[in-house]
């Protein structure tokens, strides 16, 4: 499903540079569940960025589904971003001003599908996620784990290859994230591929394999494929 091979990303800091990663190799199998630890500063959230093609890398190579991510354009680039690949982020980012179901049906319009099709996907995802009777609120009327049970919802609308979540459970109480992470087994249990970013190894635990991330390189790993 992923596979990096010799990356690197590197930042230019005033007159300098600041390599980032360094020398990173890394395979996710479809189907696997996947965790990247590590503190604060290791480079964590930058590998989300390039595996979600949200950045690229300076130097190597990433293949998402065999193609190389470096070789693609703006617009391909944008199009894999939207339908090929889930996003959760620690802080939800969702629209405040959007209703729930809004805000789930979003990365479908970008994606041109039918208004009835995708409204009908929104309900379906969030009844999944447990908010059926919440398809009118606004985001601000909803607990932080709800906010993130949309966010959840909005990242498998357009059925993506892969989900990628950033710290999801980093704004939530302990009880509420063992919730949002038991959430991922069972999405991951479905067929759905899942790598989730965090220095926290509790977190890490619910995942099949554990990577990790130091200074920006790869210096171990726990499990198996």
């Amino acid at each position: 499903m992923l596979e990096v091979c010799h990356l690197d990303k590197t930042y230019t800091v005033g007159d300098g540079e600041a390599t980032v990663l360094h020398d990173i190799n890394l395979g996710v199998l479809a189907g696997e569940f996947v965790s990247i630890m590590g503190p604060s500063g290791s480079g964590k959230s930058t590998l989300m960025h390039i595996l979600g093609c949200l950045d690229v890398p300076t130097k190597g190579q990433y293949r998402l589904r065999g193609r190389p991510v470096e070789s693609l354009t703006h617009s391909e680039l944008a199009r894999i971003r939207n339908e090929e690949v889930g996003f959760v982020f620690q802080n939800f980012h969702l629209l405040p001003r959007m209703t729930v179901l809004r805000n789930v049906e979003l990365p479908m319009v970008y994606a041109g599908i039918p208004a009835n099709d995708r409204h009908r996907r929104a309900i379906k995802l969030l009844q999944q996620v447990g908010l059926g009777d919440r398809l009118q609120h606004r985001p601000n009327t909803l607990s932080g784990g709800q906010k993130q049970r949309v966010a959840v919802a909005r990242a498998l609308a357009n059925h993506p290859s892969v989900l990628l979540a950033d710290e999801p459970t980093g704004s939530l109480d302990t009880k509420t994230g063992e919730e949002i992470m038991g959430m991922f087994q069972t999405l991951n249990q479905g067929g759905v591929t899942v790598v989730v970013i965090t220095h926290d190894a509790k977190v890490a635990a619910f995942a099949q394999r554990t990577v990790q991330l130091l200074d920006g390189k790869i210096v171990g790993e726990e499990g198996l494929r």
